[in-house]
């Protein structure tokens, strides 16, 4: 669900139109299941409570304005964590597993939900027991005629004749005759929080000591999931410490599971105390389709570095526990560390390994995929990665890696949106040999546009990039495919990265230290292992060499777009600077895209629409242009220009003039508009660059002209000085 429908809070009802929930709001029918009321047709007849009929019969007599009012705007969204999604299924975030708290504007708990644990356990046996497909073998054993199907108001007649257990459960009369009217006070969003704080200390106050009770149907699980979410320390407390012997098997309730995760949120406390009562079940609950929610909640966004070490441990054997089970105190060592206590017995270690290695293959080789995809398991692949590297002989080392690899390599797509996920391929990477790396790489290159939008994923594509000594199959396989994608990855966050990385992959202005540091550890390792023979300069020349075309090609058909994206502008730089080939095509979109009249007076906006203001009154817009007219980057420690390519300046200088001077932009008269406006910058780089190309005189029979200087030293925008005494040299 979204996030928006985590945070939203129901506002006050309509005190003209909506019942009470004493009487009217849920009224009893149906042998005693509450059903929300219909309302009244306009010839006054009842509605029909049939459930076969739609919704939109069931509202057809409703007034327009009738209902719960809309929420009150919230001052300040919530800010909620979000856990990370698998390529295959396209990267990115994922929105956190609604919590169960919020509903739409008419969606209020009633009895046609689907309640109780035990009422549908009885709804599942009615279905059984009406099933229309069901066929009864005659005497003869030949079948017979199929049952007629039951139409919906048929089953919902007999339904409605079922003695429906959650009306005899002893929490009953408690939850709906006094914890619901005061829910549906307690979660409006329109409530100060004074009221707040006495609507939900009314609400614990009524429920304490039947917690327990009520949180095993969906009515009271919301009920309590408000309390946890607005209440105070005692209050959150007291909820999970009542629920702490159901722990485990709310993680893996339909319902409670909701609760359980708000729990695991607020609570702080009971992390250490729950761990106990996971670890032992870790597997079992990865592969549940309920429990896997929570679990990957309390991994992925709540828990501390200890906490995440005390989860991972549950796969380890219990050899591990026996040997270090008692020195466990402040720090929580992880598999290493505990080979490490192990000693130098060999085949201590090798068992533990052995363990952890039927525990990996299992779950690689699971029909079930949802425990692949969880980040907790890519931590146990790693270490146990690291450890046989580590421990073991090399060619023990490598026979396990070799079945790893049959197991998991059309699995990698799932765990490579992950730190630790990722950090497990490209060691494969980097220690496979030719024949193994194109098994790894090839599931992976079905997953391209993800891979790219994936911050973690992308690593593996840069050890590729950096391992792989191959580079035709690399240019043809992957280059290709990213570079197809270039016109929608340059204005995507994560994607432009990868664009940029086979332009410029030692920048620091577009790579954190970090990330250098980390592939070029990679690198350097498996030139060591001499599993990379190529030298690091020729293979990236020959990767750039197939990426120029299509980038060049890229900026030729989108450079308008991309330059009025603060990001994509970055991309059209470095392609510019750095591909090699014809760029005639690509400087003449970017030079067209000023063939528009600047407006006089310059507009002073402080942040300009970047679809319709005029290239030169973007700041970003600005730079790009003003760096691609200078040749290249300014290198601040030199204080010098750093020129990749000595033909860039005076040709696009060129195509700048003749576009800025056209008719269609208004001619001679609009370069002095473009001189008094905001980009002066722009112009001394352009009227630089004409000089050196011999073009000095065009410009000064523009530019020199009576009064043109002294209206642009009048200028108050930085660089007019500059483009002043520009001109005077002229």
């Amino acid at each position: 669900m979204s996030s928006k429908q985590f945070n939203k809070k129901r506002s006050a009802p309509d005190s003209s139109s909506a019942p009470s929930y004493g009487k009217s709001k849920f009224s009893k029918s149906n042998n005693g299941k509450f059903t929300k009321p219909s309302g009244g047709k306009p010839n006054g007849k009842p509605a029909s409570t049939s459930q076969g009929q739609g919704q939109h019969q069931r509202n057809a007599g409703k007034p327009k304005n009738s209902g719960k009012a809309r929420a009150a705007p919230r001052e300040k969204e919530e800010d909620v964590k979000r856990r990370k999604k698998p390529i295959t299924r396209g990267g990115g975030e994922e929105e956190v597993e609604d919590d169960d708290i919020s509903m739409d504007e008419d969606d209020s708990i009633s009895g046609d939900e689907e309640d109780d644990e035990d009422e549908v356990m009885g709804d599942a046996a009615l279905d059984n027991s009406a099933d229309p497909e069901t066929q009864v073998e005659g005497e003869n054993g030949e079948p017979q005629e199929e049952k007629k199907k039951m139409t919906k108001a048929e089953k919902a007649a007999i339904h409605a004749a079922q003695p429906h257990r959650t009306t005899l459960l002893p929490s009953h009369p408690l939850l709906h005759d006094t914890l619901l009217p005061l829910w549906e006070t307690a979660r409006r969003a329109d409530l100060s929080k004074e009221d707040r704080k006495k609507a939900i200390n009314e609400l614990y106050s009524s429920v304490k000591g039947r917690i327990s009770e009520v949180s095993r149907g969906h009515k009271g699980g919301r009920v309590l999931q408000t309390i946890v979410k607005f209440g105070g320390k005692e209050e959150r407390l007291g909820i999970a410490m009542e629920l702490e012997p159901r722990w485990k098997d709310m993680m893996e309730s339909k319902y409670s599971k909701f609760l359980m995760s708000k729990l695991i949120r607020y609570c702080p406390s009971i992390r250490p105390l729950l761990i106990p009562q996971l670890a032992p079940h870790l597997l079992n609950l990865l592969n549940h389709a309920h429990a896997v929610a929570p679990l990957s909640d309390f991994y992925d966004l709540y828990a501390s570095s200890k906490e995440r070490k005390l989860l991972v441990r549950g796969f380890y054997p219990r050899e591990v526990k026996i040997f270090d089970g008692a020195k466990q105190g402040i720090e929580v060592k992880g598999l290493e560390g505990a080979l490490e206590d192990i000693g130098n017995d060999g085949k201590g270690r090798e068992r533990v390994l052995d363990g952890i290695e039927k525990t990996v293959l299992d779950v690689f080789n699971a029909t079930q995929k949802q425990a692949l995809a969880q980040s907790v398991f890519h931590r146990l692949v790693l270490e146990y990665v690291t450890c046989i590297f580590k421990y073991l002989d090399k060619e023990t080392a490598e026979k396990k890696m070799h079945e790893l690899l049959a197991a998991g390599a059309e699995s990698f797509p799932e765990i490579v949106h992950t730190k630790d996920g990722s950090a497990v391929v490209r060691e494969l990477i980097v220690r496979c040999n030719a024949k193994d790396r194109k098994q790894i790489l090839q599931p992976l290159r079905k997953h391209v546009e993800a891979l790219c939008k994936d911050g973690d994923a992308q690593m593996v594509l840069f050890t590729a990039f950096d391992c792989v000594d191959d580079t035709k199959m690399m240019g043809k396989a992957f280059v290709a495919d990213v570079i197809a994608l270039a016109s929608n990855l340059a204005f995507d966050k994560q994607g432009r990265r990868v664009l940029l990385y086979l332009l410029t992959p030692t920048s620091t202005k577009h790579f954190m230290p970090q990330t250098i540091s980390s592939l070029a550890a990679s690198a350097k390792s498996a030139r060591e292992l001499g599993t990379s023979k190529k030298d690091t300069e020729i293979r990236r020349k020959e990767l750039l060499g197939y990426a120029s075309e299509g980038l060049l090609k890229a900026v030729e058909e989108k450079g308008e777009e991309m330059v009025r994206d603060p990001g994509a502008g970055m991309v059209v730089q470095e392609v510019l600077l750095h591909a090699e080939g014809d760029k005639s095509g690509a400087l003449n979109t970017l030079a067209s895209a000023l063939r528009a009249a600047y407006p006089d007076p310059a507009p002073v906006e402080p942040n300009p629409d970047t679809t319709t203001s005029h290239p030169l009154d973007l700041s970003h817009a600005i730079r790009t242009y003003k760096t691609l007219l200078s040749g290249g980057h300014f290198n601040t420690s030199t204080q010098t220009t750093t020129i990749t390519d000595s033909t860039l300046s005076p040709n696009f200088a060129k195509a700048v003039w003749e576009a800025i001077t056209s008719e269609e932009a208004g001619g001679e008269e609009n370069a002095i508009r473009l001189c008094k406006g905001n980009a002066p910058f722009v112009m001394v780089e352009l009227i630089e660059a004409l000089k050196k190309s011999g073009q000095g005189e065009k410009v000064k029979s523009v530019l020199g002209k009576k009064g043109v200087k002294e209206s642009i030293e009048k200028s108050v925008r930085k660089g007019s000085a500059m483009l002043a005494e520009k001109i005077a040299e002229l």
